[in-house]
């Protein structure tokens, strides 16, 4: 019996348990009715498909006005799911099987272009790019950083990446912080942070320490430095 999460932005807004016998067939869409109901202009009446055919399940686009994705590639024609994959549609994702462990906010999706009442909105082309660029990007590990008034975020590479005030930092930050002695590097199918500086002292969800295993939602802060790790979903 798989479960279907609604995300957005990577975090839960709903959870679906489906009961692969009575519903061999999930319809996601609009309408109300579907066994998957997202209420948004962006979303068409009868998005995609998710069926269970021969043990095995498979999802398809419904000749929705923008289009499905699978794990950031849009779909053409019948594709095979498996644990933690990402079905996407405008700011919306269906992961198969997986349920991300962030609370859900308030319900905020920006409309974007123009839809006649009862229609689809069609997103633009480049609406459309930017929206499976950011599908990709959230999916891989990175971390949210705050420096003074300046913040963003960080995709984090397999190999080891530094951070710090120095112009040869991944990541240059213009804080009160280390000069290039933050280390963030993957060991396995981990990350860990490593702190160089004897002047500077980190602090991980604010316990001191020099080197440590990061977690998903993990808090370090250095220096004038805050940084907020976020794990490769899978």
């Amino acid at each position: 019996m798989p479960k279907l999460t609604v995300v957005v932005e990577r975090t839960a807004l709903k959870v679906y348990d489906i009961d692969h016998v009575e519903h061999p067939v999930i319809r996601v869409g609009r309408e109300m009715g579907l066994e998957v109901v997202i209420d948004n202009v962006a979303v068409s009446r009868h998005q995609a498909e998710i069926r269970l055919q021969d043990k095995q399940w498979f999802v398809r686009d419904l000749g929705s006005g923008n289009g499905t994705l699978l794990n950031g590639r849009r779909l053409s024609g019948m594709a095979p799911l498996k644990r933690g994959d990402e079905i996407s549609f405008g700011k919306f994702s269906v992961f198969f099987d997986h349920v991300p462990t962030e609370p859900a906010p308030l319900l905020y999706v920006p409309r974007t272009g123009y839809a006649e009442p009862g229609r689809t909105l069609v997103m633009r082309p480049e609406e459309l790019a930017r929206l499976r660029a950011t599908i990709v990007e959230k999916r891989r590990a990175h971390v949210r950083w705050q420096a003074g008034d300046q913040e963003g975020t960080f995709a984090l590479a397999d190999g080891a990446v530094v951070i710090g005030r120095s112009e040869g930092c991944d990541l240059q930050v213009a804080c009160r912080g280390p000069k290039h002695h933050l280390h963030l590097r993957r060991v396995g199918a981990q990350y860990e942070v490593h702190n160089s500086s004897w002047w500077y002292r980190m602090r991980v969800n604010d316990q001191p320490t020099r080197r440590a295993t990061l977690r998903d939602g993990d808090e370090i802060a250095i220096g004038g430095l805050r940084l907020t790790f976020k794990d490769d979903i899978r």
